[in-house]
């Protein structure tokens, strides 16, 4: 063998030693990558199953241990398995609630002495339940219809008059449902289309209502409540069925790459078994040489063979390169995909608990807000024995402001104020909309006697407002109750003295503040 052939051959063995070491960090980053986009999609898909989580959080320890993919194949096989599983239950769940709809609607047909009108009317809900529905939200709407079709035939069949009624006292019990409702819509948020329609039912809801228009608004009410239960539903469906859309396709990019690794490395291993046959050949040929021309031939032969193989084990390397960027771009594609998704479903439900956690009306935190806040100012206060104080205030006469001037204007009466209440705070502070007319307010590290002089000024200030409606002018004042924790209390029993406080108050002529200590 000449000096210039072995150095040539040297050259190919670093070239090629080099590519492999070059390849085998490519696919080490690209295989970081692959677990880390499988180990956030897990996290995604938590709360579909309870064996489905466990799968998964096996799959993402096994994966943080770097493990051979050929051993995750089982598992990932299995993670499919329970998701076509959970498809099927949902398939049949959706054909019982069809065949128990159809059995309510049947038995209601057999009903003796209905009027041809209902009769129509049943009959075109057996034809809507006869369509396929692809989710059980799908059937809500059905099962509202039902329940209303039901009330009608009961109303038919006992025929009995209604017992008479004290109009006065009619009246009174329209007012207060209706004020309730009000309320109620005060602390629910919603969005777009539905939003609109709830700022209309509180409109017309704090007008003077008939019994009618008060009975066609609450099912109005519960018809856009289950709607916007539906559309989130809906949407969170979509989403996992999209989660599930990626799994299935990781396992199929997965599954591929690994076949695909299989059989280069086989046909690479095939090489490696050959160029250690042919080096083992050179080897004894050299002993056996016995002329130079002769041993010159036979090495020549062998180093032909030992660069093709070479070439050919390069062309494997090669060719899996390309496999497995092609196996991960697809991923990563999907990755990009996916996380943009859940991305604006993230946002969406941020907002959603935003929402949640205000009152509508004065766009001040509502009551499940105050809960939090009390349970982590009460834990902060329990650690570091700082003080704290809570206040509970309530608007006089509220409800006379709503029967003389109507609905509207105490709903402005309550913003006005909730805004000066809050103006009068510090940063450190919290107020929240307890209920109707009443605030709870939180004031941290903050002694009893200051706190007192700084309600004192907002109560002197919300009095100055300037409140004028029909050319008549108003006088709003605030009644509040306030106390500090003690070393015994819990929330409640804070929550409860201050409360007493306030009712001391009222019963002390209003417009005031009182303290217990």
């Amino acid at each position: 063998m000449s000096e210039e052939q072995l150095e040539l051959l040297k050259k190919k063995l670093v070239v090629s030693v080099r590519s492999r070491q070059s390849l085998e960090r490519t696919y080490e980053q690209q295989f970081a990558t692959l677990t880390g986009f499988i180990s956030r999609l897990t996290n995604v898909c938590k709360g579909i199953d309870v064996e489905l989580d466990n799968r998964l959080a096996k799959l993402r320890a096994y994966l943080a241990k770097n493990p051979d993919m050929q051993n995750l194949a089982p598992l990932l096989s299995h993670i499919e398995q329970l998701l076509a599983q959970h498809s099927t239950r949902l398939a049949l769940n959706l054909k019982q609630t069809t065949t128990t709809l159809k059995a309510a609607g049947k038995q209601l047909q057999q009903v003796k002495n209905l009027d041809p009108d209902f009769r129509r009317e049943l009959r075109g809900f057996m034809q809507s339940i006869d369509e396929p529905k692809s989710s059980l939200l799908h059937y809500l709407p059905c099962i509202e219809k039902l329940a209303s079709l039901y009330h009608k035939c009961l109303a038919i069949q006992t025929g009995s008059p209604a017992p008479e009624v004290d109009a006065e006292a009619l009246k009174g019990l329209q007012s207060d449902i209706s004020a309730e409702l009000v309320n109620i819509l005060s602390n629910i948020a919603f969005s777009g289309e539905n939003a609109e329609k709830i700022d209309a039912l509180r409109e017309i809801l704090s007008s003077t209502v008939t019994p009618e228009i008060l009975v066609n608004s609450c099912v109005e009410i519960i018809r856009i409540i289950i709607n916007s239960i539906a559309e989130e539903r809906q949407s969170a469906q979509s989403f996992l069925f999209s989660l599930n859309d990626a799994l299935n396709s990781v396992h199929t990019a997965v599954a591929s790459s690994i076949n695909g690794s299989t059989e280069i490395n086989q046909s690479k291993q095939e090489l490696n078994d050959k160029l250690k046959k042919d080096l083992a050949g050179m080897s004894a040929e050299i002993e056996k040489a016995k002329s130079l021309d002769v041993l010159k031939k036979q090495i020549n032969g062998r180093i032909a063979d030992i660069v093709d193989a070479l070439t050919k084990k390069e062309e494997l390397e090669v060719q899996e390169h390309d496999l497995l960027i092609t196996s991960l771009s697809q991923m990563e594609e999907r990755l990009f995909e996916l996380e943009k998704e859940a991305e604006e479903y993230k946002k969406k439900l941020s907002e959603q608990r935003f929402k949640s956690l205000q009152d509508a009306l004065t766009k001040l935190p509502n009551r499940a807000s105050m809960d939090e806040r009390m349970e982590l100012e009460y834990r902060r206060w329990m650690r570091y024995n700082h003080d704290l104080c809570i206040a509970v205030a309530d608007i006089d006469h509220f409800k006379s402001i709503n029967d003389t001037f109507g609905h509207s204007v105490g709903d402005r009466v309550l913003q006005i104020v909730a805004a000066c209440l809050q103006k009068g705070l510090r940063e450190t502070d919290f107020i929240a909309r307890y209920g109707g007319e009443e605030f709870v307010m939180l004031f941290p590290e903050s002694k009893l006697k200051d706190i007192e002089k700084r309600l004192e000024h907002i109560r002197a200030e919300v009095k100055k407002i300037p409140f004028k409606f029909k050319n008549a002018d108003l006088v709003v004042t605030i009644s509040m109750g306030l106390t500090q924790f003690k070393a015994i209390d819990q929330p409640q029993s804070a929550f409860d003295r201050a409360d007493q406080a306030l009712y001391d108050a009222k019963a002390g002529g209003r417009d005031k503040i009182v303290l217990k200590r």
